[in-house]
C-alpha cells in the first residue's frame, strides 16, 4: 500500500501537469469547496436546530435581526473588504510591502470610525423607537449591534488573508468556526436549558460565536503575514483607496439591499411567522450557488494577478472552466428542489414549513441564471470596473424596491421570491453584458472563443 507521502507526490505531480496557477486554482477550488460544502452542512444543521427549538415566529424574529444587522455591517465596512483583497493581492504580486501596510492601516482606522458612529446613531434610533417595537424583537435588536464591529472587522481580516492567497484560512473563521460554535452552543441550551429558547437567547450564542471566530481570525492573519510587512514604513495613498472604495461600498450596500429587502419588507408588512417559512425557502434554495461560490472565493486575487499581467487568454479558460463546473452543480441541485423540495422541508424542518416550497422554486431559478452567468462580479471589481458592477446593481435595486413594496404585502413569501428572483436574474445578466464589453470575457459557459 503506497504511504501518504507518495500519494502526495503524485496528487502534486499531476497538477503540474496543469501549470503553476492550474494546480494552485485546482487545490484552491477543491479546498474551498470543501469549505463550503462544510459551511452548507453547518448552515443547514443551525437552520434546522433555530426552526425547530425556536418555531416559525421566534425563528422569523431572528432572522429579521440577523438581516437587519447584515444591512447596517455594510455602511461601517464601505465597501473596504472588497478592495482588500485587489490591493492586498497587487502589493503582495509586486513586493510592495509599504502600499499594503499603508493601505491595512488605513482600512482598520476607517472602519474603526465608521462602527462607533453606526453603532451609536442605531442605539439613538432605536432608544427613540422603543415604545413601539415589540419586545421580543426590540431586546434581539440591542443585542444585535455588538455583531457589527465583530462581522466588520472580521470580514476586513478574512479579505487580507484572501488577498495574501490564504483563502482557505480566510474563508475559516467564517465559514467554518463561527456556524459551528453557534450550532454547538444552541444544542447545549436547547438540551440543558429547561426553558424555551427564544431569539434574543440566539442572538447572544451569535455574539459569542462570532467573538471566538473573529479571535482566531486575527491571530491568524498576525501569524503569517510576510515578515516585511512588520518593519515597512506605510505608504499611503488614501485619496485613491478612497476613490476605488467608494463604488466598492455602494456596491455591497446595493448588494445587501438586494439580498435583505426580501425578508425586511417580510418582517415590516407580514407575520415573523412568514419570516421564519421565507427564510427555510431561502436556505434550501443556496445549494444551487454553491460551486458559484467556492469559485468566487478562490479566483478573485487570481483574477487581479492575470488582469495585471495582460494574461487575458488564461483568464479567458480559468473563468471558462470554472462557469462549467458552476453550472454542473447547479442544475442537478433545481431539479432536485423542484421534484422532492416539499418532502425535503418536511423532513428537515417540519411540516409548519411547508409552505416554503413553493418561493424556493421561485428562487432557485433565479439563483440558477446567478449561476450560469459565472463569476461576472469578481470579473468587474478585480479589473478595476467596479463602475459597472455598481450601475448594474443601482438598477437592479430599483426592480427589487419596487417588486418587493409591491408584491410583498398582497403575496407574502411568494411576492418576496418573485421580486428576488427577478432582481439576481436582471443584476447578473446586466454584470454579464459589461463583463464582455469592457474586457472581452464570456462569463458563461455556454459562450466561449478561442483567444
Amino acid at each position: 500500500m503506497p504511504s501518504l507521502s507518495r500519494l502526495k507526490a503524485r496528487l502534486d505531480a499531476r497538477l503540474a501537469r496543469h501549470g503553476d496557477l492550474g494546480s494552485m486554482l485546482i487545490k484552491g477550488v477543491v479546498g474551498t469547496s470543501g469549505i463550503r460544502l462544510a459551511h452548507a452542512a453547518l448552515g443547514f444543521l443551525v437552520a434546522i436546530l433555530l426552526a425547530r427549538a425556536l418555531g416559525p415566529s421566534n425563528y422569523g424574529t431572528y432572522t429579521f435581526v440577523m438581516a437587519l444587522v447584515g444591512f447596517l455591517t455594510i455602511p461601517s465596512e464601505l465597501g473596504v473588504p472588497g478592495l482588500a483583497i485587489r490591493e492586498v493581492a497587487v502589493a503582495n504580486t509586486r513586493r510592495d510591502w509599504g502600499s499594503m501596510r499603508g493601505f491595512i492601516r488605513r482600512a482598520h482606522q476607517g472602519i474603526g470610525v465608521l462602527t462607533l458612529i453606526l453603532v451609536a446613531a442605531s442605539a439613538l434610533a432605536l432608544a427613540i423607537a422603543s415604545d413601539r417595537i415589540d419586545p421580543v424583537r426590540r431586546q434581539s435588536m440591542w443585542l444585535g449591534l455588538a455583531l457589527i464591529p465583530l462581522i466588520s472587522l472580521g470580514a476586513l481580516r478574512g479579505a487580507m488573508l484572501k488577498g495574501l492567497r490564504r483563502v482557505l484560512l480566510g474563508q475559516l473563521p467564517e465559514q467554518i468556526i463561527r456556524p459551528a460554535m453557534l450550532a454547538i452552543l444552541i444544542a447545549a441550551l436547547w438540551l440543558f436549558d429547561s426553558r424555551p429558547l427564544t431569539a434574543p437567547d440566539v442572538v447572544l450564542l451569535q455574539i459569542v460565536a462570532t467573538s471566538i471566530a473573529f479571535l482566531w481570525g486575527m491571530v491568524t492573519f498576525i501569524r503569517l503575514r510576510p515578515r516585511a510587512l512588520a518593519t515597512a514604513s506605510p505608504v499611503y495613498r488614501t485619496r485613491d483607496w478612497i476613490k476605488s472604495t467608494l463604488p466598492f461600498g455602494l456596491t455591497a450596500l446595493l448588494a445587501l439591499i438586494n439580498g435583505r429587502t426580501d425578508v425586511l419588507a417580510l418582517g415590516v408588512f407580514r407575520e415573523d411567522a412568514e419570516v421564519g417559512i421565507y427564510r427555510v425557502a431561502v436556505q434550501l434554495a443556496l445549494p444551487v450557488i454553491f460551486g458559484l461560490q467556492a469559485v468566487n472565493a478562490i479566483q478573485a486575487p487570481h483574477i487581479a494577478q492575470l488582469y495585471a499581467t495582460g494574461d487575458m487568454k488564461r483568464l479567458q479558460k480559468m473563468i471558462t472552466r470554472s462557469s462549467q463546473a458552476v453550472t454542473a452543480i447547479a442544475v442537478p441541485a433545481v431539479i432536485v428542489i423542484f421534484l422532492f423540495g416539499k418532502p425535503i422541508i418536511r423532513f428537515l424542518f417540519g411540516a409548519e414549513y411547508t409552505d416554503a416550497h413553493l418561493p424556493l422554486m421561485i428562487l432557485a431559478v433565479g439563483q440558477l441564471v446567478n449561476a450560469s452567468t459565472g463569476s461576472v462580479g469578481s470579473l468587474l471589481n478585480m479589473t478595476g470596473h467596479e463602475h459597472d458592477t455598481m450601475r448594474s446593481i443601482m438598477i437592479a435595486v430599483a426592480i427589487n424596491l419596487v417588486l418587493n413594496f409591491s408584491l410583498t404585502p398582497v403575496w407574502g413569501t411568494v411576492g418576496a421570491a418573485i421580486a428576488t428572483a427577478t432582481t439576481v436574474s436582471v443584476w447578473n445578466l446586466l454584470m454579464w453584458r459589461a463583463t464582455y464589453r469592457r474586457i472581452g470575457i464570456r462569463a458563461s459557459p455556454f459562450q466561449h472563443r478561442s483567444q
